[in-house]
Order: C-alpha cells, then sequence, then structure tokens
C-alpha cells in the first residue's frame, strides 16, 4: 500500500508540474472547472486538522461565464485527516437569504452576485462553518470530469424516469457515465421531495465519485488521467503544492465513515418565484454537530 502510494505521489506530482509549464494559453481552453482559496482562510494543515470545501455546480449556459450564472448544486463538504471521516451538508439551491448589498434572493443569486467568496459567506451565515475553499464546476466540466474516470456508482433510494434528461433511474445502484450523472443532478421535477430530493442526490454523486477514485487510484494512469482532465480546464488560485495536497486529503477519505443531510424547509414563493425556506435552525445544529466530530446524526436532525 505505501509503495503504491508513492508511485501515485510522484506521478501526480510530475504531471501537475508539467501542466503548469507546458498548458497552451489560457484563452484557448475554456474555464469549465474553478477552484479558489476563500481570503479569510487560515493555513490549512493537511497533515492534521479539518479541511472545508464548498462545492458549488454552475448553471452557466454556452457563451456564458463559469461564475457569471447561478449555482445548481450547493454541498458543503468537510473532511478529517486523522479519523478519515467526512460530511456533506446539502443546501437547496432556492433557499431564501439575505444578500449584503442586494436585498434578499435565493442563494444560489450569490455566485453571479459576488462569486465563490459571496457563497461562500452566505452557507456560513446559514451552516456556521466558513469553507476554505470553493470549488465551481460547470454542465460541461462536470461530464468531462465523470467520463474522466469511466462511469460512476450511484445509490438511488427511489426508481423515477425523467422525460427532461431521459433519465431512467432504479432504486439501488446506478451506473452513469457523464451524461447521466449531470441529468441525476440537475433532475428535480420527477422526484417526490423536489429541491431536496435533488440536493440528495447530488450528495450521491459526490460519494460515487470519490468511491470511483478510490477503487482506481492505483490503476497505472488513472489519476493522471482524472488530473489532465480536470486541470486542463481549470482556473484556480492555489499553488501547485496545495493542488497536490488538496487532491492527496480527497483520497484520505474512508467512505465507510461519510455522513451526509440535506437542509429542510418549507415551500414557498416571492415575487410569484418558487422558493424554499430553509430551516435555519436545523442549518445550524447540522454545522455544530459536524464541527465537533465530523459526522451528522442519523435522521439530520442535528
Amino acid at each position: 500500500m505505501r509503495a503504491s502510494r508513492l508511485r501515485r505521489t510522484g506521478s501526480l506530482l510530475t504531471l501537475l508540474t508539467a501542466l503548469a509549464v507546458g498548458l497552451p494559453n489560457d484563452a484557448l481552453l475554456p474555464t469549465t472547472l474553478s477552484l479558489v482559496k476563500v481570503e479569510t482562510t487560515k493555513a490549512v494543515d493537511f497533515e492534521e486538522g479539518t479541511l472545508w470545501i464548498l462545492a458549488l455546480g454552475s448553471d452557466a449556459r454556452p457563451g456564458e461565464g463559469l461564475l457569471d450564472a447561478r449555482a445548481d448544486a450547493i454541498q458543503l463538504i468537510g473532511i478529517d485527516f486523522e479519523t478519515g471521516r467526512a460530511v456533506a451538508i446539502g443546501v437547496p439551491r432556492d433557499s431564501w437569504v439575505a444578500i449584503p448589498d442586494h436585498g434578499s434572493n435565493r442563494i444560489n443569486a450569490g455566485l453571479n452576485l459576488g462569486g465563490p467568496e459571496l457563497m461562500g459567506h452566505l452557507v456560513e451565515d446559514l451552516v456556521g462553518i466558513a469553507p476554505d475553499y470553493v470549488i465551481t464546476v460547470g454542465f460541461r466540466g462536470f461530464r468531462r470530469l465523470v467520463d474522466s474516470v469511466g462511469t460512476v456508482q450511484v445509490f438511488s433510494k427511489q426508481a423515477f424516469s425523467d422525460d427532461e434528461f431521459g433519465l431512467d433511474i432504479q432504486r439501488g445502484m446506478n451506473e452513469l457515465d457523464g451524461h447521466q450523472a449531470l441529468s441525476l443532478a440537475r433532475a428535480r421535477k420527477s422526484l417526490s421531495g423536489g429541491d431536496f430530493a435533488r440536493s440528495a442526490n447530488q450528495q450521491e454523486l459526490l460519494k460515487g465519485f470519490l468511491r470511483r477514485i478510490i477503487a482506481g487510484e492505483d490503476d497505472t494512469g488513472f489519476m493522471e488521467s482524472g488530473a489532465l482532465s480536470a486541470l486542463a480546464h481549470l482556473d484556480t488560485n492555489l499553488s501547485l503544492t496545495e493542488l497536490y495536497r488538496l487532491a492527496q486529503a480527497v483520497t484520505q477519505v474512508d467512505l465507510h465513515r461519510v455522513t451526509m443531510c440535506v437542509i429542510t424547509g418549507t415551500f414557498g414563493t416571492e415575487g410569484g418565484a418558487a422558493i424554499v425556506y430553509a430551516d435555519t435552525q436545523q442549518a445550524q445544529r447540522l454545522g455544530r454537530d459536524a464541527l465537533d466530530d465530523m459526522s451528522l446524526k442519523p435522521g439530520c436532525d442535528g
């Protein structure tokens, strides 16, 4: 195990260095993935302690900038390096919140109003946890990431079909390619739980992607292929060292010690638009629970 990890470490570091000096001009490569360190973040110790990542899915359409759109998916992810525990707290994208200097709006509007930094602050206000990093991926980038690892196996609590996306999901495990995975992440109208069920499906997709990475991390060329796919279209303010250590940190997660919850609430309307009034008390309880031992209680009550 140690030998294979050292080989993977060396090959991944070599690839990152090669990409840093050999990629074509950024203008030739459309950005489909953004990874930024939040300005207020203190130095992250990748050897011990915890790490918080806010994962966003941008709904940018062709010709639209990745960060000039709304957030179609919002997941706050925590990792404990010492225990291998990880949590994911899903935020319904239509949650109605106060946005500084912009009145009240759906939380997903924070991406195009103030970028990753503002989204980080809005989620911190809701959950009580400040992310260290914010990663944003577009539709095309997400499809490419999944296809770069082949397929992902994703668990679904319910069987459903969605004609809008041509999606047919079975109860239990489903093997999905990039197009199917993106469709699952976006499907909502065909789900009984609406925005809440979609957020839960997005968490299962994240877990499925992590499961695939861990299963293939010792396969020759697997990590390099995935890294190349991501970095070729990445815009980031991280150094090569930080990118490398962050990638390695994710592979330390123990899949058996991952707990996930979605913030609940009630549906309503504001200005004629459908929104979600998030249960802010539950959101704060989940945040405190996660900070306590990087795990969430069964039932998601916090």
